[in-house]
């Protein structure tokens, strides 16, 4: 599916008109129907906003096809994890160096992405795309000692949330030898997040040195 055809559908599921989406964009009605009709072009700035007001990835906006069938399985997968949603478990990721994190909790789902909170409280997320099985914390005990989690409500943006941070950024192992810019095994680490958009992420360390990597390489961000 080109960009034109997937913009029509994705605003029309939304129930928006042209006229609608022109001025949440802040453009002419003309300028929409040149998009969906291949005529003109948004600017980046303009694919942004579409991907925040279409709820998608600019990933998925640009991509020229249609979702094959192990795109379409794997999205089933990450929203059955709903149900885990509100709870202590344990995830296990198909990154061969990196096998999972082993007592967290699930707070929310955004887009493909699970966002979650540590034993401390520190708060993170995962690309759901890497994910392999969750499972319940099993452990009562400990569960009793454990911070108490919030609600999906309370964390409406988590690239937002974690701006200003300092974090641990972690790579997909596949991704490691590509020259993203960090410079350590596997991604950086204590590094202050200075941006987080639909396609990048931008890290300073100490040495106010700044990182750049697709968002589509990280396995993982969280709070320090």
């Amino acid at each position: 599916m080109v960009f034109a055809d997937k913009l029509q559908s994705l605003r029309k599921s939304k129930g928006l008109s042209q006229e609608e989406l022109a001025e949440k964009c802040n453009v002419t009605r003309q300028s929409v129907s040149k998009w969906e009709t291949g005529l003109g072009y948004p600017e980046t700035e303009k694919l942004l906003i579409l991907c925040e007001i279409l709820d998608v990835d600019l990933d998925y906006l640009m991509r020229d096809k249609t979702a094959t069938a192990e795109d379409c399985s794997v999205q089933r997968e990450i929203s059955s994890y709903e149900s885990y949603v509100g709870k202590w478990v344990r995830i296990f990721l198909k990154d061969r160096e990196f096998n999972g994190l082993h007592c967290v909790a699930l707070v929310s789902i955004q887009k493909s992405y699970l966002i979650i909170m540590n034993d401390k409280g520190k708060l993170g997320f995962i690309d759901g795309y890497s994910v392999s099985t969750i499972s319940d914390f099993v452990d009562k005990k400990k569960q009793m000692k454990l911070p108490p989690i919030p609600s999906k409500e309370s964390i409406k943006d988590i690239g937002n949330y974690l701006v200003g941070k300092r974090c641990d950024v972690r790579l997909k192992q596949n991704n490691l030898l590509l020259g993203l810019g960090f410079n350590k095994p596997g991604g950086f680490y204590s590094v202050t997040i200075e941006n987080i958009s639909n396609d990048e992420v931008i890290a300073c360390d100490l040495n106010k040195c700044k990182y750049t990597s697709r968002l589509s390489d990280v396995l993982y961000i969280k709070e320090c």
